[in-house]
């Protein structure tokens, strides 16, 4: 009966013996397939830190420019800069120097903290400035010197004025000539100057009278010419017996010269010939001129303003031959 339970113990004993290989083996396997998937995660884990080193290092080695890096750089890279710091530092360019992110509202402690991971570019030089402006600056710099005589208000240049009176410049330069001319220093507002200009500027000008003007030359009018044509016909004579033609002088020399039997040829006479007959004026002589050729002198009383009296008056010294 012993001998009996010994040998089920024994067998019982290798049974477990062969469970427990098995366990261990089953247990070797997994820690033998575990082990791999940490190391890689251990690698890679020392790689990133690597990797930050490196940029760490990176980024010591090379500081940034205050004047040029974005937000977004000055946040990542430097210590204690926020975004909202990072928009100061942007809006306060450009710095001359670090501590020049005081100006920005930069914090002492943050400067002091990112001094030796910033550094700062200058500028460069403005473009160059105009020749006008640069001299309104000038002008603007160095104060304006008193005349040596107060300038006349009344004949100064534009120049003489903007250049010699303080707060006088262009514009009002040009107001001033254009208000002239001036009988007193005040008369300077009516031109549009303000009252505290006309007051700095009071001691530095006068106003002398302008000249009266000189009268003016009133010329003899021109005698018309067919006044003149009337009066050299009065001085030349015409024979007695002649007939007046195109020739003829004039109204005046007519009635003076006609002599008995002399007739105005009603076809060929000129308007003054013609108006120098009784009742004939410049008017009527036209009308004739217009209403030739008259066949028998009768034919004038077709002459809007010559009826029979008017023609009564002419009919012995008229002809159509």
């Amino acid at each position: 009966m012993f001998t009996g339970r010994l040998a089920k113990f024994a067998a019982m004993s290798t049974l477990l013996s062969v469970v427990l290989a098995g366990v261990g083996t089953v247990t070797t396997g997994q820690t033998t397939t575990a082990q791999p998937k940490e190391k890689i995660k251990a690698k890679a884990k020392e790689k990133a830190k690597e990797k930050a080193k490196e940029k760490e290092k990176a980024v010591a080695s090379t500081p940034l420019d205050l004047n040029k890096a974005t937000a977004e750089e000055l946040v990542e890279q430097l210590p204690g800069v926020g975004e909202a710091t990072a928009k100061k530092i942007v809006a306060g360019r450009p710095y001359a120097k670090v501590d020049d992110l005081a100006k920005a509202g930069v914090p002492a402690r943050t400067i002091d903290g990112i001094r030796s991971l910033v550094t700062v570019t200058q500028a460069p030089a403005p473009a160059e400035t105009p020749a006008k402006e640069k001299l309104a600056r000038k002008k603007a710099a160095t104060p304006t010197p008193a005349p040596s005589a107060p300038l006349d208000l009344n004949k100064a240049s534009e120049e003489e004025l903007s250049a010699s009176l303080p707060g006088v410049g262009e514009a009002t330069a040009k107001k001033i000539v254009a208000g002239r001319p001036y009988a007193k220093v005040d008369d300077l507002a009516k031109a549009g100057v303000p009252a505290r200009t006309i007051d700095g500027i009071r001691s530095l000008v006068t106003v002398n009278q302008a000249p009266a003007p000189a009268p003016a030359v009133v010329e003899p009018a021109a005698k018309p010419k067919m006044v003149q044509k009337k009066a050299a016909a009065a001085s030349e004579p015409v024979a007695p017996g002649t007939t007046a033609t195109k020739t003829a002088k004039g109204k005046a020399a007519a009635k003076a010269t006609l002599a008995p039997g002399q007739k105005v040829n009603l076809n060929t006479a000129s308007k003054e010939e013609l108006d120098v007959l009784p009742g004939i004026g410049p008017v009527r002589a036209q009308a004739i001129i217009e209403a030739r050729p008259f066949k028998k002198i009768e034919d004038i009383k077709t002459v809007k303003g010559i009826k029979d009296v008017e023609f009564g008056k002419i009919k012995d010294i008229i002809t159509v031959d």
